[in-house]
């Protein structure tokens, strides 16, 4: 049984990832070619391990007094010098989703599970 980043077409981009790592021979082929897919949609160069500055600027971003669904976070960086970050949360109120998308978040597709509901921010690469 292979790992789920050996599964995709972009074996050295998603071998970082948490979600990867994983094995399971139940995975959905829509959740890799959803992988797959976003690679190019996104014009992904490689994953990128945020700076601490980044990680902070994110966190201030994230008003925690409310309820808010972030989880399963990935950080990517594409061709053009940009940061993709895709939080993909299994419980989402309605709430939750609103202050998402409030912040820049936009709905994908589910790239995490099919029981986990996936969003995008895509931000320069040092600023929010």
């Amino acid at each position: 049984m292979n790992y789920f980043y050996e599964r995709t077409k972009y074996p050295k981009i998603y071998a970082c990832s948490y979600w990867g790592h994983f094995k399971d021979e139940d995975e959905s082929p829509e959740i890799i070619d959803n992988r797959n897919n976003f690679i190019t949609e996104f014009n992904i160069k490689s994953y990128y391990r945020m700076p601490k500055y980044m990680i902070r600027k994110h966190e201030k971003m994230m008003d925690y007094n409310t309820k808010i669904s972030i989880d399963h976070i990935e950080t990517y960086k594409t061709r053009d010098n940009k940061c993709v970050i895709v939080n993909s949360p299994y419980c989402v109120t309605d709430e939750s989703e609103k202050v998402l998308l409030d912040l820049g978040y936009v709905k994908y597709k589910q790239l995490y599970s099919n029981s986990a509901t996936t969003y995008i921010y895509v931000t320069n690469i040092g600023r929010f």
